[in-house]
């Protein structure tokens, strides 16, 4: 799912900057849980070097011009970080099969109830804890008291002095691997199980080179595949379409949770149709609802 040469635009191309090359240890002669707590340690004793400055403008302040050159107070809260579900959990400090931004364990990611946001203050507690049970120096032993609270081992995360970061508030979903690859992986793949490739095929070999293919798969499958499938169908392509709007309003996020509800009220009709398979879809295994 790479963005082809042909459709990427100058006015893009430099909107990210690189800042710092990030590490990959490699730790000799020791266990594997060891090895995972140092590499999630070194990780976060990087990010708090490369954001030191951000974190003192963003108590303090700091001059810079604005497009007009005009000088300004810039605060640097931690509003957004990008991240997949793998990185997620390691800013979050969460140990596997654990939701980042809520308390939701895997065995509840599928069902339609709202869990209990991840806060900062749940967290650093949890850790503090941690630190009262086990010596953080005595690794093999901490590890053993992070695993009965859930945590992945980091003991001073990069964003516990940013001002008053939340993990469920700055946590943002990789648009790429969570929305667009899971859209391929996934929807498309339930219907092409249920209504055939060589019928999908057909539709898509009449389509423009550059039409996304997410704004017409609903009405592709409209009166190929059972009216319930293509309500839950629906109901997640329109879920993946309305966080990527330039403004989120009140009645967007209504809308997100009426999408969600309705994916979760129709979703067994995709099961009962033969479009899912296998022990590690979202719906055998738990959908990534949080």
């Amino acid at each position: 799912m790479f963005v082809t040469a042909g459709v990427h635009m100058k006015a893009t191309s430099h909107a990210f900057t690189l800042i710092a090359y990030l590490p990959i240890p490699e730790f000799l002669d020791i266990s594997p849980p060891v090895h995972a707590i140092l590499s999630v340690r070194v990780y976060h004793f990087m990010i708090l070097i490369v954001m030191h400055n951000l974190k003192i403008a963003a108590s303090n302040g700091c001059i810079m011009s604005d497009t007009r050159g005009d000088l300004r107070i810039i605060h640097t809260p931690l509003v957004s970080w990008i991240a997949d579900y793998p990185e997620q959990l390691l800013i979050a400090c969460t140990a596997l099969k654990h939701s980042p931004i809520s308390l939701a364990v895997s065995a509840q990611f599928g069902g339609a109830l709202s869990h209990s946001p991840r806060t900062r203050s749940h967290t650093l507690n949890a850790i503090e804890k941690a630190c009262t049970i086990s010596d953080p120096c005595d690794i093999a032993s901490f590890y053993k008291a992070c695993q009965a609270l859930h945590l992945n081992g980091i003991v001073e995360p990069y964003w516990m002095d940013w001002g008053d970061a939340c993990l469920s508030c700055f946590l943002t979903p990789d648009a790429l691997h969570q929305w667009h690859k899971f859209f391929f992986d996934h929807p498309i793949t339930w219907s092409i199980n249920i209504m055939g490739g060589a019928e999908l095929n057909c539709w898509l070999s009449i389509l423009q080179p550059r039409v996304d293919l997410k704004k017409l798969h609903p009405a592709m499958i409209v009166g190929i595949v059972p009216n319930n499938v293509a309500c839950a169908l629906c109901a997640i392509t329109e879920f993946i379409f309305q966080p990527q709007d330039l403004f989120l309003y009140d009645k967007t996020l209504h809308s997100l949770a009426e999408a969600l509800r309705d994916f979760h009220h129709y979703k067994d009709s995709i099961i009962t149709a033969g479009g899912c398979r296998g022990k590690n879809s979202p719906l055998t295994s738990g959908a990534r609802k949080q």
